[in-house]
């Protein structure tokens, strides 16, 4: 998820909950936070998760995030993309 944040207060809000949340385990059954990217400048974050679909995290993170950011949602090409954790985690095991 590619987000520009356009409440800095209540994305910091977003953000502090979220946190918590993943923290505490509390997230949707089927949703894992899996990397938080926030931009040195404030004004932008990406976000990678595991989700049974993008529009099960788009219900879920556009009611969460409400007004503090517009959200641009896509699904990764994992045979094209590298780094991802499970693939560290078998380059690792290799």
């Amino acid at each position: 998820v590619h987000h520009i944040i356009t409440d800095p207060q209540k994305w910091a809000q977003v953000t502090k909950n979220m946190t918590t949340a993943v923290e505490q385990g509390r997230l949707p059954q089927g949703l894992k936070a899996l990397m938080y990217l926030p931009g040195a400048d404030g004004r932008k974050a990406d976000c990678l998760w595991e989700a049974q679909s993008v529009d099960t995290l788009k219900n879920f993170l556009d009611r969460e995030i409400g007004t503090a950011a517009t959200n641009d949602y896509f699904q990764i090409d994992t045979q094209a993309a590298f780094g991802l954790p499970e693939q560290e985690a078998e380059r690792k095991a290799a």
